[in-house]
């Protein structure tokens, strides 16, 4: 499936990252079909302990997403990378590229890349859905999978959502489910009530925005758009619009953790329901956070997921 899997450092310092971001140990650029990734590892990728490799959410974020991770590579190397369109990876906008399946191939060209003979995998959102369906080719030396607010159907997720708009405060989930059409300026604020109480809960622009800064403005839109749609309440579009992974799920063998925030769009009974797919699956809830929740409650989440990995090195 891949095109030239190679990799080439990047030359110079490590680039801006944002406030009380530590620069990444090792920069590189990794092919795949359609231009090249740009990745960043974190600690040692020769150490004991098998690498964690993450998966952004979106589609069209970023790797920034996840660098709440970034105190664990004192014990395991953490891999991030920004998916094609993404990021600071190459964008040729081209539609050919925007196919699950072709994003399920960038992990096993990081793989090839940096020799990562075992890893453990975390999918983040729609990140999720790509670890997945990687984790249900089963894939050698994958020592274990976690998937973050991810709900592996188009059902599911738009379910989720629609059960969370009666709690909003002050007739926000009625705006919401009513539309834009008729009053705009109604709807964009009741949208941003849902996104502070369900997507994150605390501020991320100071670690989001230092990072995309070298980036166009609209860097990842155009592939959220065609893969996803554009209404977060009306759930998905486009290409994922009716996808249902649900059935690759039962063919993942890797320990697996489901984990959510309390608040998140993926709610803890959306995401506990999911149990049942999996032969080997554990269910953690971040308490008092969202969607993000690396940033709304980071130690807790990161004693989550290291605690999970830690338990599965092999």
């Amino acid at each position: 499936m891949m095109a030239g899997m190679a990799a080439a450092m990047l030359p110079g310092a490590a680039r801006a990252t944002g406030a009380g971001v530590p620069p990444a140990d090792r920069e590189l650029r990794v092919k795949v079909d359609g231009g090249s990734l740009y990745v960043r590892v974190n600690g040692d990728l020769n150490g004991r302990r098998p690498p964690l490799l993450m998966v952004h959410g979106g589609p069209g974020g970023a790797l920034w997403q996840f660098f709440p991770a970034l105190p664990l590579a004192s014990t395991r190397a953490v891999v991030l990378y920004d998916q094609l369109d993404s990021g600071r990876s190459d964008a040729p906008g081209d539609k050919a590229n925007w196919t699950v399946d072709r994003f399920v191939g960038e992990i096993a060209a990081i793989r090839a890349a940096l020799g990562l003979e075992r890893i453990h995998l975390l999918g983040h959102s729609w990140g999720g859905i790509v670890a997945n369906r990687y984790a249900a080719g089963r894939p050698k030396g994958l020592q274990s999978l976690v998937l973050q607010g991810a709900p592996l159907s188009a059902k599911r997720a738009a379910d989720s959502i629609d059960s969370l708009l009666p709690t909003l405060p002050d007739g926000a989930g009625a705006a919401l489910a009513a539309g834009a059409g008729d009053d705009p300026a109604r709807y964009g604020k009741a949208m941003g009530v849902f996104m502070r109480k369900h997507l994150a809960r605390t501020s991320i622009k100071e670690v989001g925005m230092p990072y995309m800064a070298p980036t166009p403005e609209d860097r990842g839109d155009a592939v959220a758009a065609a893969m996803a749609g554009t209404d977060l309440v009306g759930g998905f579009d486009g290409a994922l619009k009716g996808f249902d992974d649900d059935g690759l799920a039962r063919r993942v063998t890797a320990p697996t953790l489901l984990m959510c925030g309390e608040f998140d769009i993926v709610t803890p009974a959306a995401t506990r329901a999911m149990l049942p797919l999996f032969g080997r699956a554990d269910f953690a809830m971040i308490a008092g956070a969202g969607h993000m929740a690396q940033f709304d409650a980071a130690a807790a989440w990161r004693e989550a997921v290291s605690g999970f990995v830690s338990r599965h090195d092999g």
